[in-house]
């Protein structure tokens, strides 16, 4: 049995629901994130979890255990349920030392203070804070703040971990470097995971698989790289990525296999997409190609399709630039290696391939097929 199973879990507020149906199993030592847009449901859902929001339908199991359920009337209160949870605000307490923060837990659990001091220290020193343990919150950096909120729910060596924005408010900087911390512990410690965030970098990083959820519900659930280059829907491939991702209308000319389609802004420029066909018979898709996927030539290439350089935006390691089909009708997004789009300059006159991507049912919004795709054994 996973070590979280959520069934059909709702929760509404007043007239607006914020969670609906939701149903999600979580496997042991899993770190799952749940993504998705500010009003998506996923702190509400991870509330849920905790007990600090009583749902109004489904259940909610820890391995073998309910801890909630409407069907039951079973509803285990937050401090039964065995669980750390680390909030956006790190919550301690200003007139405690970074000590006896960290102790709080092990003390109300009564253990011997030798026992206390030694798995205080313990995880101090995992989490790079020896020396600190007589400091108070005030005398820390943020990131030092959250390392101590990291530590008083890790000492209590709880099987599930609980996460609500936890770095939102530190530097990209040292966001980065406590996306490593949280990686490696969760590595260490092995415990299961559920993971708040708007962050896609975050929930790419760290993630052993995503939820990605809109309007109270999942809209797709996989590991980083299936949610990112095989998004179940467009709502999900618009999401994932920045810059945002290249979506283009077109007219089914031959739904394969190979499938060949049609630019609806320019009907001379067509497509030949390898790697599945259009069932049924729609006539119009939506073809998804991400920025890193669109190739750039100065000079013609073979399968190429012409355009005009509007901008290009160096950002160190790479850039990202902008390119015009039609007159400017369509708008292009490509991003790449820094030495490779330098040479390039506004107005010049360029041609593009793209690499791989999916195709969307326009009517539906619901994944096709993926083209260009590479898959084990060197077949496309």
């Amino acid at each position: 049995m996973p070590d979280i199973w959520i069934k059909q879990l709702t929760k509404r507020f007043g007239a607006v629901t914020a969670v609906d149906g939701l149903t999600l199993e979580i496997g042991h030592g899993e770190f799952v994130t749940l993504l998705g847009p500010s009003g998506c449901g996923k702190t509400t859902t991870l509330r849920c979890l905790a007990g600090l929001e009583e749902p109004d339908a489904g259940e909610i199991f820890f391995g073998k255990r309910c801890v909630f359920s409407a069907q039951r009337g079973v509803f285990v209160p937050p401090g039964g349920r065995g669980i750390g949870l680390v909030f956006q605000n790190y919550a301690l307490w200003p007139h405690m030392t970074v000590f006896h923060n960290v102790a709080f837990g092990l003390r109300k659990k009564k253990l011997p203070r030798a026992e206390i001091r030694r798995r205080v220290m313990e995880i101090l020193n995992l989490l790079g804070l020896q020396g600190y343990e007589n400091r108070f919150p005030s005398e820390l950096s943020g990131g030092q703040q959250q390392r101590v909120a990291l530590a008083r729910m890790i000492v209590t060596e709880p099987e599930i971990l609980l996460f609500d924005e936890p770095l939102s408010n530190l530097d990209a900087k040292l966001r980065m470097t406590l996306r490593a911390e949280l990686k490696r512990l969760h590595a260490e410690i092995g415990a299961t995971t559920v993971y708040v965030t708007h962050d896609q970098v975050e929930a790419l990083t760290l993630s052993t698989r995503i939820a990605v959820m809109n309007l109270g519900i999942v809209q797709q659930v996989g590991s980083p790289a299936e949610v990112y280059h095989h998004p179940a829907n467009l709502f999900v491939a618009e999401f994932m990525g920045n810059p945002s991702t290249n979506l283009l209308r077109t007219r089914v000319l031959d739904p394969g296999p190979p499938t060949r389609v049609a630019l609806e802004a320019d009907p001379t420029v067509t497509l030949v997409l390898e790697g599945g066909k259009i069932e049924g018979d729609a006539e119009e898709v939506i073809v998804n190609v991400r920025p890193e996927d669109v190739e750039i030539s100065a000079s013609p290439m073979e399968g190429g399709i012409a355009a005009g350089l509007s901008a290009v935006l160096p950002t160190g390691s790479e850039c990202v630039t902008y390119l015009r089909l039609r007159e400017g009708e369509y708008e292009i997004v490509s991003k790449g290696p820094e030495e490779m789009h330098l040479y390039l300059e506004p107005n010049q006159r360029v041609w593009i391939r793209f690499k791989r991507g999916n195709v969307f049912d326009e009517e539906s919004g619901t994944l096709l097929f993926s083209f260009g795709f590479k898959v084990p054994g060197g077949k496309g």
